[in-house]
């Protein structure tokens, strides 16, 4: 089909007294009225689209301000965090599905999840991740967030871990391995301890582990730190 392009400078002028006109290349029999709409018109019908205010999502600003959630909002869901995860099958929610999730606001679905408490701390997802997002500090920084609002997944015993070993370090400034293993299983399940006995035979017999604690020097101080570490919401 035969197309003909008309020029601003010639055609308009010779039409509209050298009023300027938009040029267009179409066939010949639609050209001339196209080419007849001044410039100056076809500009004012433009409107120039705004864009809309995010929404407010306090959950996403939560973890953002918590050291080791900076890098969530450079997530571009590629999913290769959760495909690296070797614990992934064992999680309510994937990594890459826990960010989508904070980025929703979910708060209570991300902080009563085992996802956080799943993660082995491998750092392969961290390594892999082509954003820097750091998923396994992110991790970490929900499970700080867990514990601030007081909300824990019953199916989990991580946190009664981290709980005996701190109390451990607050009273010795050391981990005594005897007092915090007895403190954990009475906290979860004190008939699970008995399937350890023969483990805990073996370190007590070749001294790998005494019953009484050893305190360091400065035990005042580690109890300073862990005391001001609590009042942040960082442990419990």
């Amino acid at each position: 089909m035969k197309t003909m392009s008309y020029s601003m400078s010639t055609m308009g002028e010779m039409e509209h007294g050298g009023g300027h006109t938009a040029t267009i290349d179409a066939p010949a029999k639609t050209a001339p009225p196209a080419n007849k709409i001044p410039a100056e018109e076809r500009s004012r019908s433009l409107e120039t689209l705004k864009p809309e205010p995010p929404d407010a999502n306090p959950f996403l600003d939560e973890v953002c301000s918590v050291p080791g959630g900076e890098g969530v909002s450079w997530c571009i869901q590629c999913g290769v965090c959760s495909a690296s995860c070797p614990n992934v099958a064992q999680m309510d929610y994937s990594p890459r599905k826990t960010i989508a999730l904070i980025r929703s606001g979910r708060r209570y679905d991300v902080l009563t999840s085992n996802t956080p408490w799943i993660c082995a701390t491998c750092y392969m997802c961290t390594v892999r991740c082509p954003r820097d997002v750091k998923p396994t500090e992110l991790m970490h920084a929900l499970e700080r967030l867990a514990i601030h609002h007081g909300l824990r997944n019953a199916r989990v015993s991580t946190p009664a871990m981290y709980s005996a070993f701190v109390d451990s370090i607050k009273s010795n400034g050391r981990v005594h391995e005897f007092g915090m293993m007895l403190k954990y299983y009475l906290k979860t399940n004190p008939l699970a301890a008995l399937k350890m006995t023969s483990v805990g035979l073996k370190l007590l017999t070749h001294g790998r582990m005494s019953l009484k604690p050893k305190k360091i020097k400065g035990v005042k101080q580690i109890k300073t730190i862990v005391n001001k570490a609590r009042s942040l919401g960082g442990v419990k």
